[in-house]
């Protein structure tokens, strides 16, 4: 049997019990703030005074005549009847109070028309009445103080009480234009972020060093008459560690830190995204040495009449300012301005110019190496088997980002967790790469002909990739659905660690994209909807070929656009407003050529080799996965085919360029 106290304990608490938490809770958090700001107190005090004055005044504008209320014909025929001793008539209330021959009084409303209490007093006179007039003088002046004076006093004195409370004590209501991110100074807080902290990005650690030694001791560099860099610009693309190098350079020097977003300091109200630069740099100015860092810089910091409205807007006068502040201090100020943006290409020029951003440090996506010093980063505490090979995980994930790794480890943890094991191994890292890449593995069932399908569409890609000498980083093929790829084949695709790609390095690439519809082609005849990811990679690699690193035999060595095929409102419209039509024809042509070139040679390659995708097909559809020595293996037969030894089919240009039926 259960104990009745402990059961009770235990219970819910009630709509009453939590309101009066609530209540208990909202008044500790009043009382605290109060105690530490003495005109928070005083403001607060003189709300309640007022409140409690404005409901006194209130009640007592109302009428409040004594005795029994009757209707004014009763009035009128105590009158007749010579029965009322009094009467006393209130101005204001429009009321008159009659004290009968029995001593009972009485009182009733009269209408406020002349005629009407002129017709009153005269009954009452002749009945013989002794009439007074009240005429209530203090209640005009009541009636304003109630109605205007102390609503507007009320709501003056919450207003400054909250504004203040938000501004937590120091700016009152001016407080909505200041700076209110996030600042943490020297030595307060959690153990600081240093340089131990940060793998895979040795090029940055070396710049951001002289930052650190800067801050420790400027009188070295004004000694040897060089100037520390006011500004440093950390670019790469989302997750690779901006944010982390620049807390550890700020950890490293043992300065104060101010974090803040681009976005923060772009309002609708103009004049307070330029008001809180200016706070922000005051305050980093008293806490020196300091580090400013600006998340998404390029939200404030975009061109200037760039865009398609109005030229002279909050953003570009908040811009405007933060060009003003980064010249307002000298290099022995003990200020550094940091500053993290994936798109450097749309910042302002005065932005980048020398003496404000003086250094740019391009923080990219680790190599090999630089993978690895990030996973035994992260292993860090962690449980792993002794079968885990750190050195082969960083080979199979390729372009990861240091948060993308960081994730890695994490699902790996999680997916230990949930089966119940105590280790992380070497078949749950690989498995969390997967989960990265393209999702968990659905538990949807194929039918027998969709799998041979995507077999034979896969088992394609790794052929021609093999044949055609692509080098590749790792090598790993599936059938097994994930996200919305209902196969995987995209380790074997690209060598995403090389910095540089040749001419004939991009068309290997195209051949092995379109091997997949190729091979479906030749194995049923026709392409099906899941090569429709395919063509999107092949069409945005051959665009690029084409409008970026002029590879195109048609249209020369000239680039068309934005870099990358970006598209920068208001910038680029000038850049594709003076490209001609023909010129878009012959881009949109040279695109469709090179596709289809590269489906030609990848079709001629599984031609010579078709019996090796039916054997890794058949492969796939028992095993499902091959990857390492097992696939090596498998290809191990694979006829080389250079891409120049490959003659193309002369055709004409408006011809389907897909082989016929008679050529498959």
């Amino acid at each position: 049997m259960s104990n009745p106290r402990l059961t009770a304990s235990h219970r819910k608490p009630t709509p009453t019990q939590r309101a009066a938490t609530t209540v208990v809770e909202v008044l500790r958090t009043i009382g605290r703030l109060l105690r530490r700001d003495l005109l928070a107190t005083f403001l607060l005090a003189a709300a309640i005074a007022l409140t409690i004055t404005f409901f006194s005044l209130l009640g007592s504008l109302s009428p409040q005549a004594e005795g029994q209320q009757v209707s004014l014909s009763n009035v009128i025929s105590l009158a007749r009847a010579d029965r009322a001793r009094s009467a006393q008539l209130l101005d204001r209330d429009h009321q008159v109070v009659v004290t009968t021959d029995t001593g009972q009084r009485v009182y009733a409303d009269y209408p406020s028309s002349d005629t009407a209490t002129q017709d009153l007093l005269l009954r009452l006179h002749r009945a013989g009445a002794q009439v007074s007039v009240d005429p209530q003088s203090g209640k005009p002046a009541r009636t304003i103080v109630v109605q205007f004076l102390l609503p507007i006093l009320l709501l003056v004195t919450l207003f400054a009480f909250f504004t203040r409370q938000t501004g937590d004590g120091s700016g009152g209501i001016a407080s909505f234009s200041s700076f209110r991110g996030r600042g943490k100074k020297k030595g307060k807080g959690k153990a600081p972020i240093t340089f131990d902290s940060v793998a895979g990005a040795p090029e940055a650690l070396v710049e951001l060093r002289e930052i650190k030694d800067f801050l420790d001791d400027p009188s070295k560099y004004l000694t040897a008459g060089a100037a520390a860099p006011k500004g440093v610009l950390l670019v790469g693309p989302p997750g690779t560690g901006k944010t982390l190098l620049a807390r550890a350079t700020a950890g490293e020097a043992e300065a104060s830190f101010f974090s803040a977003s681009g976005a923060e300091f772009v309002e609708s109200l103009v004049g307070v995204g330029a008001a809180r630069i200016r706070d922000l740099f005051a305050k980093a100015r008293k806490a020196a040495p300091a580090i400013i860092f600006i998340d998404e810089l390029d939200a404030a910091g975009r061109k200037r009449g760039a865009g398609v409205g109005q030229g002279n807007d909050e953003r570009e006068q908040t811009l405007n300012q933060l060009l003003v502040e980064m010249d307002g201090f000298g290099g022995d100020a003990g200020v550094v301005v940091m500053g993290a943006t994936n798109r450097p290409d749309i910042l302002d020029p005065a932005l980048l110019r020398p003496g404000r951003f003086d250094r740019q440090v391009v923080v990219d996506v680790p190599d090999v190496h630089g993978r690895l010093e990030i996973l035994s980063l992260h292993a860090r505490g962690r449980a792993f088997s002794p079968d885990v090979d750190l050195h082969e995980i960083a080979k199979l994930c390729p372009g990861f980002s240091g948060a993308e790794l960081a994730n890695l480890v994490n699902e790996a943890a999680l997916l230990t967790v949930r089966d119940g094991r105590g280790e992380i191994d070497q078949a749950t890292l690989e498995e969390a790469i997967d989960r990265v890449v393209a999702g968990p593995a659905k538990k949807h069932v194929l039918s027998e002909d969709e799998r041979w399908t995507i077999a034979v569409h896969e088992a394609s890609h790794a052929i021609v990739t093999r044949a055609t000498g692509q080098t590749i980083s790792a090598q790993k093929l599936s059938i097994v659905a994930r996200g919305r790829q209902l196969g995987t084949a995209a380790h074997m695709l690209t060598d995403r660690d090389a910095v540089m790609h040749g001419r004939s390095d991009l068309e290997r690439q195209l051949a092995a994209i379109m091997a997949g519809t190729a091979g479906e082609i030749i194995e049923f005849g026709e392409e099906s909807t899941g090569v429709s990811d395919d063509l999107h990679a092949a069409t945005k690699l051959a665009r690029s070929m084409v409008t970026s690193f002029g590879m195109s035999r048609g249209l020369g060595h000239v680039t068309i656009g934005e870099p990358g095929g970006e598209v920068f409102l208001g910038n680029a419209l000038q850049d594709l407003g003076s490209t001609g039509p023909e010129t878009l024809n012959l881009i949109d042509r040279e695109v469709e050529r090179l596709v289809g070139d590269a489906e030609a040679r990848a079709t001629i390659v599984l031609r010579s080799n078709w019996d090796h995708v039916r054997e890794t097909a058949r492969s796939l559809l028992e095993l499902e996965t091959l990857s390492g020595v097992a696939l090596d293996a498998m290809l191990a037969g694979v006829s080389p085919m250079p891409l120049d030894e490959i003659a193309l089919p002369s055709r004409d240009p408006d011809q389907d360029p897909r082989p016929s039926r008679d050529q498959r």
